[in-house]
């Protein structure tokens, strides 16, 4: 029993240590790890199937596709052989249709010649002997006519005697046929926009006329109905191939024409209408309404040239209401205005000119630009700007049109602003004749008559700075305040005009080194300085106004220019203003 017992027992422990063996094993780092690896062969091998499928699916793709391939091909050749098999009827209709045209005009000559032989019939015996001869290739003739209609009836027949019908051909070809091919080939050197060119005489578009590949062929062509109808049947597949495109551009020149000439009749009628206008916003509105219907675009605008204050600006733009100023060379229509030259832009955001300010404000969109100068000579009166082309982009028919709106607007413009300056003038003149009244209700006080004065002459040059200064020994001047202020010495710009005695135009007050502040308008504007003299040329004083049409010269450091009516009117204003101070000098000298 002892034994028994140890046995179990021995191997019950043999047991419990092969169980902690393995307990060990499997708690061990070595085992965890053998498990990762199962764990990653395991999806080596799922990704490997995987692949393996979509491999397969690829083959079968690719199996498919080639099969397309291999119909297309297929479909391709039967294309190919029923293409050859088009082209060979083409050609064996080409030739049955060029022998039925050779044979049916030489029946078209038989007839003719028999009605000749029968009035001729009893002159036989009279005949020359040229004429005889010309009746024995007649026969010959008649032989081949015969020829001809065998091989019409059996086309087959035609491939065998090819070369006796081909020096038949070329016996009968004439003068005008050989120039017609000689000119077929000329190349074509007019274009229908040409004829609307203002730059380009009448003389030099007549000669590219008559130069152009397509006109000569026509006038060869169409010389007579016999060297027309023997072109036509000699003529070649390609040759005729060729001609249909002279044919087509003929038709296209014909309709460009017809639409064109459509055109010039409304820009004639427009023309009309614009000269009726005589002021000068009337004409702006009329000149835009005219561009935008004949050169079919949304917008236009019309500046004019302002060279004394060196800007471009309109008054009136097709689609806002704001009135537009630029700089002569600033945007697309400065530079216009700068270079005397047309543009044509289709796509106005990629030019680095163009000002996308405007389109901002108004909440606008510009893609396409047509802009022209309108040229006086040399000289640049004013800018057409035309806006977003209705359908796609502008042509160079339409760079031909505008010119032509732009030569009838310089007339137009000029007439407007001649009419504004004549009511300008007017006015001035109405202003000058109510001043001198003023003026001589205020002769008995000086101070009085030097503020009125001066709100007069503020008033005549539509300016907010102007003085004027009364000498007696003295200069006396209204200062800021509203007094009468004295000075000694004949200071500043003032004091040189008196010195001097003449007319003083400086552009820019702060760099000129004779300006005081004391005495003179305290501006950066230009001003104008001009003697005060008595009917005895006797020097009584000085006014002195800013110069708004010299402000051009403002960064130059030349004098500024005084415009020829403003000088007028300021040298009448001066005769007035003198005789009144004169008449005060005098009442006071009688208190």
């Amino acid at each position: 029993m002892s034994k028994l017992q140890e046995s179990n027992t021995f191997e019950n422990n043999k047991k419990y240590k092969i169980k902690t063996d393995r307990s060990t094993q499997m708690a061990s780092p070595k085992s965890k790890e053998f498990d990762v690896q199962e764990n990653l062969v395991k999806k080596l091998n799922d990704n490997y199937k995987n692949q393996q499928k979509e491999l397969e699916k690829l083959h079968s793709i690719m199996g498919n596709k080639e099969d397309q391939i291999r119909k297309l091909q297929d479909l391709v050749k039967l294309q190919q052989k029923e293409i050859d098999r088009l082209t060979h009827i083409n050609e064996y209709l080409m030739q049955a249709n060029q022998t039925k045209l050779s044979i049916l005009r030489d029946e078209r000559q038989l007839n003719q010649g028999s009605k000749s032989n029968v009035k001729n019939k009893n002159h036989k015996s009279l005949m020359p002997l040229e004429k005889k001869s010309n009746k024995l290739s007649d026969d010959n003739t008649q032989s081949i006519k015969l020829f001809r209609r065998q091989t019409f009836r059996n086309p087959t027949l035609m491939k065998f005697h090819q070369e006796e019908v081909d020096t038949f051909k070329s016996e009968r070809n004439t003068t005008g046929s050989s120039n017609f091919y000689d000119i077929l080939q000329q190349e074509d050197c007019f274009r229908t926009n040409a004829i609307l060119n203002i730059q380009l005489s009448d003389e030099d578009a007549t000669t590219q006329y008559n130069q152009d590949g397509t006109v000569s062929l026509m006038k060869v062509l169409l010389d007579s109905e016999e060297i027309f109808s023997e072109i036509i049947q000699s003529i070649s597949a390609q040759k005729l191939s060729f001609l249909f495109d002279k044919f087509k551009r003929i038709m296209s020149d014909h309709q460009q024409l017809f639409i064109l000439v459509l055109r010039l009749k409304k820009i004639v009628t427009g023309a009309l209408q614009m000269n009726t206008s005589v002021l000068l916003d009337d004409a702006l509105q009329n000149i835009i309404d005219k561009c935008i219907d004949c050169l079919e675009c949304d917008r236009a605008s019309c500046f004019i040239v302002d060279q004394a204050k060196k800007e471009l600006w309109t008054r009136v733009a097709k689609g806002t209401s704001t009135t537009i100023r630029l700089q002569i060379g600033q945007g697309l229509a400065g530079f216009v205005a700068q270079n005397h030259t047309i543009l044509n832009i289709e796509d106005a955001y990629r030019d680095q000119r163009f000002n996308t300010q405007q389109d901002a404000k108004n909440n606008y969109k510009t893609k396409t630009l047509l802009v022209s100068p309108i040229l006086d000579g040399d000289k640049c009166v004013g800018v057409l700007q035309c806006v977003n082309k209705s359908n796609g982009f502008f042509t160079k028919a339409d760079e031909a049109l505008l010119q032509i709106m732009a030569e009838f607007s310089k007339s137009v413009l000029k007439n407007a602003l001649n009419h504004d300056a004549q009511i300008l003038i007017q006015n001035k003149l109405r202003h000058i004749i109510k001043t001198g009244i003023i003026l001589q209700g205020k002769q008995d006080n000086m101070v009085e008559l030097l503020l009125s004065s001066e709100e007069r002459l503020r008033s005549l040059m539509n300016v907010d700075h102007a003085k004027v200064i009364y000498m007696d020994n003295y200069l006396y001047h209204i200062n800021k305040d509203g007094k009468m202020t004295e000075t000694q010495n004949l200071l500043g710009i003032v004091g040189k005009c008196i010195e001097e005695q003449q007319i003083v135009a400086v552009s820019n007050c702060y760099t000129s080194p004779i300006f005081n502040p004391n005495i003179d308008i305290e501006t950066n504007m230009p001003i104008i300085c001009m003697p005060l003299k008595t009917q005895s040329h006797q020097i009584i004083g000085a006014i002195q106004v800013v110069n708004v049409k010299g402000i051009g010269n403002i960064s130059s450091h030349s004098d500024a220019k005084i415009n020829s009516i403003d000088l007028d009117m300021l040298e009448l204003f001066c005769q007035h203003c003198a005789q009144s101070l004169l008449q005060c000098k005098l009442h006071k000298q009688q208190l």
